[in-house]
């Protein structure tokens, strides 16, 4: 995780607010909302088709009740750079290694899990852990998580056609 290409909360998490004057209800919907799905939801609330092609999903039932986002995963990645930036900025060896490195991370309900084939791994419980400090990653008792996780990770790579390298957990 380095600098503001980071998957902590404080950098990923950004609230969300919509306002839909044919839904009176106001209420704060709880659970994890992806960055791809407003398009979708917005285009379903429209009565438009949603393109095949449009990632994301309608979260339309959500908005008006019949649906909840609490098994809802969420998905994000760090592509790393292309170009060497020890020519162009001043930085360490581990540094650069770390802006050309490839990270998928994944929220689902309180457990956020982060990979990355050329750095440390990283499973964090943000209800107990709401700044990420405490890595349990190698807790034995993690394990079945991380696997469960991790399996989540590579289906939505296998959905996307994703071609990270990511390490065997």
């Amino acid at each position: 995780m380095l600098e503001k290409r980071s998957f902590y909360e404080e950098s990923s998490r950004v609230p969300l607010l919509i306002s839909i004057p044919s839904l009176t209800n106001q209420t704060e919907i709880t659970g994890n909302f992806s960055h791809i799905d407003p398009v979708p939801t917005i285009l379903d609330l429209l009565g438009q088709q949603i393109p095949s092609h449009l990632p994301g999903e309608s979260r339309l039932a959500v908005l008006e009740g019949k649906e909840t986002l609490d098994s809802n995963d969420v998905l994000s990645n760090g592509m790393g750079y292309e170009r060497d930036i020890l020519t162009e900025v001043k930085q360490t060896i581990e540094i650069d290694r770390m802006n050309h490195s490839m990270w998928r991370s994944i929220l689902c309900d309180r457990w956020k899990l982060n990979l990355c084939s050329g750095d440390q791994n990283e499973l964090f419980d943000l209800n107990s852990d709401p700044y990420e400090e405490n890595n349990l990653f190698d807790l034995a008792e993690h394990k079945d998580r991380i696997r469960d996780m991790a399996a989540r990770i590579r289906l939505w790579q296998n959905r996307t056609g994703d071609k990270a390298s990511l390490p065997d957990v």
